[in-house]
């Protein structure tokens, strides 16, 4: 009568883009003629764990058992990769043969690549799956590489790390388990952003980036070399407030997927610069790699375009969909794996070939015909995504003056506790984390609370051609904000009014 085989069941998870699957790794042992497989649709970084596992039992002083060894990892309808699965394969196989006492019943978790050594190693992406992990409370050991403590800390993740194979036997036969929360290394923010005041006689600029701070809208700013468009992208980073504990972990994750594990990290939002050369492939990301790009590393925090005309039609047609979902979608063999994108787009750019159309004194050069084929570069579907636009004109010559004369540099310090107290207010209107900007599509007039007066006469500029069927939504999520930034409960007229002047006629 054959013997029966000695199996013991281990829990571990793997990241597809920000998606966590949850995995249960099955390990038997039978009599027999030594073997070894992985089944369960693994790739070749999973079934060469057997050279790995050999050298690391043999290294810290455990053995590789006689017979049929075979691993099935599941869901096994599901392709799985990477290295991660070496540290609960290696459990499996000694919970089974008797070299680690298994608690009854329990549920063990474990992640992490091993070397020939034994020593244990972090994989990409822990932060992602510590996260999930962590909102199980079923789980009652939970083991993570000694390498994975930063990732650790900042997804919240209570457990325990270990270096090598062999403090395996402390916390197993020792019973000397000991979960804890893990620290990471949070560097002071850096408060030295370009004060607001630094933008002399654009006071309608200024605006605009209050009102795009403080609902999170995409916006566009048009003028003349000089005028200080480029400077406005380190300007709008000074009046966000700063990240939150679970958008900090979002961040950390997606720079983990491109860097490897990061050892400082603080609470500002990110700010990806992108020029006339960037392609669609560095804004989407590595679909080999199933690594982000720049809209997704912008993820809470700006996108900033320069000189938006130069770029290729293709670049800004594939931005349209991106600004609309907050997502970003790479496909891989059939499998389709998606990042959050959810930031402010800010875009620059002159109005012109010579860049002077808004200069005073007729000083542009161009020819009418040159204006409207330079301009309609940037194309009308695209401008639906941009929800505030504004004009720059050349600083005067005692503007410029008192930006060096004048020593008042804490107007960003009042502009951010503005935009903080509109977040706030949206976050109890709306009940969660979405901001105006961000609310979903569908019936916002009663979610917004737009009064029906100011609802007809938003139609009536609509109609006029001041924006478009599409932009009416747009025109009534910014005239939300700047009611949120006067501090009046409902939208009226008057935001409306103020709202169609940030917007292209016709978009």
């Amino acid at each position: 009568m054959a013997s029966k085989p000695n199996v013991a069941r281990l829990f571990s998870c793997f990241a597809t883009g920000t998606e966590v699957v949850d995995t249960v790794i099955e390990v038997s042992i039978a009599p027999g003629i030594p073997t070894f497989s992985v089944i369960g649709l693994c790739d070749s970084s999973i079934r060469e764990a057997q050279g790995r596992l050999v050298s690391a039992f043999k290294s810290t002083g455990f053995t590789m058992p006689k017979g049929h060894i075979t691993i099935g990892i599941s869901p096994a309808y599901m392709r799985k990769t990477g290295t991660g699965f070496d540290l609960p394969m290696a459990l499996g196989i000694l919970f089974a043969s008797g070299q680690l006492y298994l608690p009854q019943d329990a549920r063990i978790y474990a992640e992490g690549e091993l070397a020939l050594n034994g020593e244990v190693k972090a994989t990409p992406g822990a932060c992602i799956r510590l996260k999930s992990v962590q909102k199980n409370p079923y789980l009652d050991y939970k083991i993570i590489p000694k390498s994975e403590s930063a990732s650790a800390g900042v997804a919240g993740f209570k457990g325990q790390s270990i270096d090598t194979l062999s403090e395996l036997s402390e916390i197993f036969d020792g019973n000397q388990y000991k979960e804890a929360e893990f620290e990471f290394d949070l560097k002071d923010s850096n408060e030295d952003f370009l004060d607001i005041s630094a933008l002399k006689g654009q006071e309608k600029t200024k605006r605009a980036l209050l009102i795009s701070a403080a609902g999170f809208h995409n916006i566009l700013l048009l003028g003349s070399p000089g005028s200080g468009k480029t400077m406005c992208g380190k300007i709008l980073e000074g009046i966000l407030p700063p990240l939150s504990r679970n958008e900090l972990a979002d961040v950390y994750s997606m720079n983990e997927l491109v860097q490897g594990e990061l050892s400082q990290l603080n609470y500002e939002r990110p700010v990806r610069y992108v020029g006339p050369s960037i392609t669609v492939g560095k804004l989407l990301g590595n679909a080999v790699n199933i690594t982000p790009g720049e809209m997704a590393l912008a993820n809470h925090g700006i996108l900033f375009a320069d000189e938006l005309p130069l770029y290729k039609q293709e670049v800004l047609d594939f931005l349209r969909g991106p600004l609309e979902e907050r997502k970003v979608h790479l496909m891989k063999k059939g499998n389709l794996y998606s990042f959050d994108s959810s930031f402010i787009f800010l875009g620059t750019g002159n109005p012109c070939k010579c860049g002077l159309m808004y200069e005073a004194g007729s000083k542009c050069r161009c020819s009418e015909a040159e204006k409207i084929r330079y301009l309609s570069k940037i194309s009308g579907p695209f401008l639906e995504r941009i929800d505030i636009v504004s004009e720059m004109r050349s600083v005067k010559g005692e503007d410029l003056a008192s930006i060096y004369i004048d020593k008042y540099k804490g107007e960003s310090r009042e502009y951010r506790k503005i935009v903080k107290r509109c977040w706030q207010t949206a976050h109890d209107r709306y009940g969660g984390d979405l901001l105006n900007g961000t609310f979903p599509e569908g019936d916002i007039r009663d979610s917004m609370r737009v009064t029906e007066k100011a609802v007809k006469f938003a139609s009536e500029l609509s109609e006029k051609g001041f924006f478009s069927a599409r932009g009416f939504t747009r025109i009534l999520r910014v005239a939300r904000t700047i009611a949120d930034i006067n501090e009046a409960p409902d939208v009226t007229a008057d935001e409306i009014s103020e709202a169609a002047q940030f917007r292209m006629r016709g978009v």
